[in-house]
């Protein structure tokens, strides 16, 4: 048995980080229990319920989440103070990557050592780059299933969708991440709306060589300033996050700087991302990729 331990950032990195841990139990059929993900199972079918239609996965340990999440602060604590002969026995095994994760080198969820300890001991998860990239893309059907938004989102979906294909041809998702990048490693992928227009504008000339108009749908964690986007065919306006990122998985095509929310949204819809790694990025055909993988 696996409990995970570890809140991997927000909301997308939690997805990734789940989804590989999801491929890796169905693959080697030992049970999952990820606590970690409390604070977004509200959102999607198979975590609101708790329903993973007979595999070996929950969200919870115990009924209550207050007495889960007591449970895992004293795993973590545990794990944290405990010297390495005392981390695993045949009973337990307390399984971290904090070395992996500082050389930001994936740790292989295949390793046999790991999947042992999976399927004989209680195993407690600590860290981000647990990896079952094989097994990522195998499953990836049960995947997006299991994180399918409930209901109460994809009406709003559905109706934000049908409004851009009224407006284009081609509807072209454009993340705009700020908050947190003005600082996350010194801003270099906060861009200015002068840059996002710009790369919108060279995506208009593309297509208008195939007689194809665009609607730019813009999903942004800050107000978007209009003005700056004028002569370029935008949607715009205040959803929640969960709107914003399966918008964005029905895209046609997607745009943004790098970020897990983007990677999850091409990885969900199969939709092919250009990742704007640099502001002076020329956006060409050959930048477009679906992401297959977390």
């Amino acid at each position: 048995m696996v409990i995970v331990n570890y809140k991997a950032g927000q909301l997308a990195n939690r997805l990734f980080h789940f989804a590989h841990f999801i491929s890796n139990s169905i693959e080697y059929n030992y049970t999952l229990i990820n606590p970690s993900f409390n604070d977004y199972k509200q959102f999607f079918t198979s975590t609101s319920s708790n329903n993973f239609n007979g595999l070996k996965i929950s969200t919870q340990i115990t009924p209550a989440d207050k007495l889960d999440g007591l449970i895992r602060k004293s795993m973590l604590g545990m794990g944290k103070v405990l010297v390495n002969p005392l981390k695993k026995t045949p009973l337990y095994h307390f399984h971290d990557v904090q070395d992996y994760d500082k050389q930001d080198v994936c740790y292989d969820m295949n390793d046999p050592e790991f999947v042992d300890s999976a399927k004989k001991r209680l195993t407690f998860i600590d860290g981000w780059l647990y990896r079952d990239f094989r097994n990522f893309q195998k499953h990836a059907p049960v995947l997006r299933e299991i994180f399918t938004p409930v209901p109460e989102y994809q009406e709003e979906i559905e109706k934000t969708m049908a409004h851009c294909r009224q407006l284009g041809d081609v509807v072209i998702g454009v993340h705009i991440r700020r908050g947190d990048y003005k600082t996350f490693l010194n801003g270099c992928w906060y861009y200015e709306d002068e840059v996002y227009a710009a790369k919108m504008r060279e995506l208009m000339e593309l297509f208008a060589q195939e007689n194809k108009t665009c609607v730019f749908l813009i999903c942004s964690n800050e107000k978007i300033n209009t003005d700056n986007y004028k002569g370029i065919n935008i949607v715009t306006g205040d959803r929640h996050f969960i709107v914003d990122l399966y918008c964005l998985s029905q895209c046609d095509y997607l745009i943004g700087p790098p970020s897990t929310f983007t990677m999850w949204a091409s990885f969900y819809g199969e939709t092919p991302l250009c990742t704007l790694d640099t502001a002076t990025k020329k956006v060409t055909p050959a930048d477009f990729a679906v992401v297959k993988e977390g």
